[in-house]
């Protein structure tokens, strides 16, 4: 399956529209609207562009979802 860089502009535009009118998070927005579209959840990730990437990233660190660089350390003098 050959998906072009306008789709994926056009569905995270999409992803982008449904967390500011939802107020759910970026991977529910994903998920959702990849079953509207009848799509798989891994065939999904391949319509994500980097920036919301990174968005859905820090909100799997932030539920510990994932895990977080090891060179991470608090601010502790």
């Amino acid at each position: 399956m050959f998906i072009d860089e306008s789709a994926k502009e056009k569905f995270s535009l999409k992803v982008m529209e449904r967390v500011t009118k939802t107020n759910l998070s970026f991977m529910e927005c994903v998920l959702e609207l990849g079953s509207e579209m009848g799509l798989e959840p891994n065939a999904t990730g391949k319509l994500l562009t980097k920036p919301l990437i990174e968005k859905i990233e820090i909100e799997a660190k932030k539920l510990n979802l994932i895990k977080k660089k090891k060179n991470s350390r608090l601010p502790v003098d």
